[in-house]
């Protein structure tokens, strides 16, 4: 590669991507949208014979470069997330992100099934979708100043916790990815290294990075405690590169740990000018793959892949607030504030272009949606209040009456709740959030049986020739129905409690003789709880024979049925020993 290539390519990128950012801020949009532009414009629009060194050198450079980039803007964003803060007052920005990303899957994946997708690619593009972009609604809310401080702040907050969630998503989806050049043995292997890495690199670097740093920070120049950092950033994408996991996964949780460290903030301040050049050089590589042909081509799609993520993420964010008792007008300025796919919409993107999972087309559509809601954000954002006011003024009647009902009925819930003793007030909430938990933990493992059922019985055949298929399919079967048993029984257990409470506040709130509607819900939740708990489990179960492919037969079924169920019992029965010898 000589001097020149490399010279007047950084120079085109930059002096390029410093122009449309230019034209992005007299517009009053963010930066990224900039050097995305800049990427399209310099792939295709200017000729390729510009470029001294011709285009492998030209990707090869930025590849390096964009790399380098991913790095950096993944190892701040793990800086973001300072587990201290989020503790004390993250909880509620946790509970929007658990409540609203697995809407944002389930939805994207339901759009992908509908447009004739496969159900990786389905799975990815509600990944895709799944989360905001930190620095976009950051620029936006602190430029416009709609919102107050302390909901600008926690809305920031929601956009880091869905970084954690798409981490996770991301580090999840890679079996997926290589799963149709590997062996089932191997995809297993691939994931409990995956989560053994996770689990060691943040206990194990928590344990010991943020008192190297502090020590450096106290004795060193503030360089050797940057280059450091960045040493052990690097050599945590590393790692995570050798046991099959993306580069950006490992500098992520570098970023975590360093975050404890108490010279977080000197990191974060040195590091910035050098994360905002090669940033910029990974959005501009971004750019760079897609083909404005293509834009052309797929307009249509970008527009619908647009509407259907600007439609679950107002939604699920706006459900998310209204359950955790914020005001409507709140929830809905909120929930319009999120809409601009995050950073992770690019890396998890460009993981499936390269694995050969997304096509050329697909990936155009979905970056070129991002970059619409990074445009229409501001403009969203700007008339929030405009847009809500006009919606309760020219809504459907009924809609705003059935709104108007529900918000009346939650606060008055949430009004009685609190009247109850402190302790059980915060019982309820943890059983809640437990419930809630359990029914993710239960659907997550329902879709690892349900892609790998075939692979696992496939697996147990060849290591055991003699047993029949049928054998083998109930032995899986039988361990998909342990695998459920515990957080079924727990999630049994919550609900119940649950139930017992919002029993007894509304039994208070009718012998104080508040209304017919305290009678109703009495009624309800009577009958709510004559329902036998194990109607619940044979529910679940059924559902499990109907939508796990299998060939086994009745009697198969029945019998792994019963394990499952009897292992519940079996718990429920220890359990209610322990009770009664204490």
């Amino acid at each position: 590669m000589e001097e020149a290539a490399l010279l007047l390519n950084m120079a085109l990128l930059l002096i390029v991507a410093g122009a449309c950012s230019v034209i992005s801020k007299k517009l009053k949009l963010p930066p990224i949208v900039g050097y995305l532009a800049a990427g399209i414009l310099l792939g295709g629009i200017i000729l390729e014979d510009f470029w001294i060194g011709g285009a492998e050198d030209t990707e090869a450079i930025v590849g390096i470069l964009a790399s380098i980039g991913l790095v950096l803007l993944m190892f701040c964003i793990g800086m973001e997330l300072n587990l201290k803060r989020l503790k004390k007052t993250g909880m509620f920005a946790v509970l929007v992100a658990v409540i609203q990303v697995p809407f944002m899957l389930l939805g994207g994946y339901l759009f992908g099934m509908m447009m004739g997708w496969d159900a990786v690619v389905s799975i990815l593009f509600g990944a895709i979708i799944s989360g905001s972009s930190t620095a976009v609604v950051t620029a936006v809310l602190k430029d416009q100043g709609k919102l107050s401080k302390e909901d600008v702040e926690t809305i920031i907050l929601v956009t880091v916790v869905e970084d954690v969630v798409q981490v996770i998503i991301l580090s999840m989806a890679t079996p997926l990815l290589v799963g149709s050049s590997m062996e089932f043995d191997s995809i297993i292997w691939l994931i409990l290294v995956i989560f053994l890495f996770m689990a060691a690199a943040v206990s194990v670097g928590i344990l010991l990075v943020p008192r190297a740093l502090d020590w450096i920070a106290s004795k060193m120049p503030d360089e050797i405690l940057l280059v450091t950092a960045l040493g052990l950033c690097f050599g945590m994408s590393l790692l995570s590169v050798w046991i099959g996991m993306s580069m950006a996964i490992g500098a992520f949780l570098m970023g975590v740990v360093v975050s404890q460290a108490d010279s977080c903030k000197t990191i974060e301040h040195d590091i910035t000018p050098m994360k905002d050049i090669f940033m910029a050089i990974f959005f501009i590589s971004v750019g760079l793959e897609i083909a404005p042909q293509g834009i052309i081509n797929n307009a249509v799609l970008i527009i619908l892949m647009f509407g259907v993520y600007a439609v679950l993420k107002i939604g699920s964010v706006f459900f998310a607030y209204f359950v955790c008792d914020r005001p409507i007008r709140i929830s809905f300025m909120s929930a319009v504030s999120l809409v601009a796919m995050g950073e992770f919409a690019f890396i998890i993107a460009k993981a499936g272009l390269d694995a050969g999972v997304l096509s050329e087309d697909f990936y155009t559509s979905v970056i070129s949606a991002a970059l619409v809601s990074m445009v229409a954000l501001p403009l969203l954002s700007r008339n929030t209040g405009r847009i809500c006011d006009y919606a309760g003024e020219h809504a459907p009647k009924p809609l705003i009456s059935a709104v108007k009902k529900a918000e009346k009925v939650r606060d008055s819930h949430y009004a009685k709740i609190s009247l109850s003793s402190k302790s059980t007030s915060g019982r309820f909430k943890e059983k809640a959030t437990r419930a809630y938990l359990d029914v993710l933990l239960i659907v997550g493992i329902e879709f690892i049986f349900f892609f790998f059922t075939l692979d696992m019985t496939d697996f147990l055949h060849n290591h055991m020739p003699t047993l029949p298929y049928s054998a083998c399919y109930t032995m899986v079967l039988a361990v998909n129905f342990v695998a459920i048993a515990i957080p079924l029984y727990d999630l049994i257990k919550s609900l119940k409690f649950v139930e017992k409470v919002l029993i007894d506040v509304e039994r208070r709130a009718e012998a104080r003789g508040h209304g017919n509607l305290q009678r109703r819900s009495i009624r309800f939740y009577k009958a709510f709880v004559r329902i036998n708990t194990w109607t619940l489990v044979f529910l679940i179960a059924f559902s499990i024979l109907i939508l796990v492919p299998n060939n086994v037969g009745l009697w198969e079924h029945i019998l792994s049925m019963i394990g499952g169920i009897g292992i519940i019992l079996l718990l429920h029965a220890y359990k209610h020993r322990e009770a009664t010898t204490d």
